[in-house]
């Protein structure tokens, strides 16, 4: 039978046999997202805790009652492809597209999706990518290295719904701010890499990071008696006796110490080879980023292949943050331009000839 269905595949125009693989990953995509095994920890409506059986689906599948807003659900309506409107087919179609490096345009127009579309679905399976990220390893015997990575801030993105003025003149594709060394116009991202190549990476401020911002970038990070190497920055010291390490080597380059921190400067060109090709990423999505880029950095150690990985993951996934969530994101840190921006009038808003027609 299968032979003769191969036969049957291999005899068709080039057209139907794309369209055919297309259906062919979807209805896999679709069938892996339908096998869910154990309790659901909530409901994925409202997100209380406390969910009891309920009968069964037509498939025999379990259907559970959350007792919280009275509503039943099936395992499939905790997964990312039970609440989008798009069929599993468009989905297998964009994760393999968006490994493969293409473009937020690219990918919209091989999917069929508009732009927008397109992105709203980048940031979701991002956010799935930080569901399945493995916890960062330690423990006696193992070498962790810490250091910060400086990215220019980035407005880039659609300003015209916000109430907030540009409080700088626009740097085109992400150009990098035009002051020597470090300012507070960089984001700092803290970022760890261990001997067992587990990275993390977490936007925590700007400028240098201070002790508690310190505290916020290895707080999901088990440091429990490992040997930590970081540079010559104070503000690790506390923090690092806190989260119980053997022992803290602080690395001065200035010194001649030798290259300390090779392992997260190695992190850190292959995270600069990663962001270049999005021409500048917005500091308001960029925490998504990087659990992209540690995702990646995760399945280059992995048999399968990035793009087998991710169907998997989003066939299994869910996301918290909807559209409107993510349209009515605040900028991060915008406390260091409070008191720079000048008044917002409507006329900054709308225009004068809007604001005639209006009148």
């Amino acid at each position: 039978m299968y032979e003769s269905v191969l036969q049957g595949a291999l005899d068709l125009p080039l057209e139907q046999k794309k369209s055919l693989i297309e259906c062919l990953k979807g209805a896999v995509l679709a069938q892996m997202a339908s096998v869910r095994e154990g309790e659901p920890a909530e409901c994925p409506r409202c997100h209380h805790d406390h969910v009891v059986r309920k009968g069964r689906a037509k498939d025999g599948s379990q259907r559970w009652l959350c007792r919280g807003c009275g509503r039943t659900f099936g395992a499939g309506a905790l997964g990312l492809l039970a609440r989008s409107k798009l069929a599993p087919g468009v989905w297998a179609s964009y994760v393999e597209h968006m490994v493969a490096g293409e473009s937020l345009q690219r990918c919209a127009d091989l999917c069929g999706v508009c732009l927008k579309t397109s992105w709203f679905m980048r940031m979701r399976v991002c956010e799935v990518m930080r569901n399945v990220l493995a916890p960062f390893r330690g423990g006696a015997g193992l070498s962790v290295q810490i250091d910060e990575k400086y990215l220019s801030e980035s407005f880039c993105g659609n300003r015209d719904r916000a109430r907030v003025k540009m409080p700088r003149e626009a740097h085109a594709n992400g150009n990098s701010v035009h002051r020597r060394g470090l300012s507070k116009l960089k984001a700092c991202v803290v970022t760890l890499v261990n001997d067992l190549g587990d990275c993390a990476c977490e936007v925590v401020g700007r400028g240098k990071p201070t002790r508690g911002e310190v505290e916020r970038g290895i707080g999901g990070c088990d440091l429990g008696g490992s040997t930590v190497t970081t540079d010559s920055l104070a503000s690790y010291v506390s923090p690092l006796r806190d989260a119980g390490v053997a022992a803290h080597n602080r690395y001065n380059a200035s010194a001649g110490d030798g290259d300390g921190v090779g392992m997260v400067n190695a992190l850190h060109e292959r995270m600069s080879s990663f962001l270049s090709r999005f021409n500048g990423v917005s500091t308001r999505r960029l925490q998504r980023y990087m659990w992209w880029f540690c995702w990646t950095e995760q399945v280059r150690r992995s048999d399968a292949s990035a793009a087998e990985s991710l169907r998997a993951h989003v066939a299994n996934g869910a996301y918290r943050v909807t559209r409107a969530m993510l349209t009515d994101e605040p900028q991060p840190f915008w406390e260091y331009w409070e008191g720079r921006l000048p008044e917002v009038t409507d006329d900054d808003l709308w225009g004068p000839e809007a604001m005639s027609i209006l009148v």
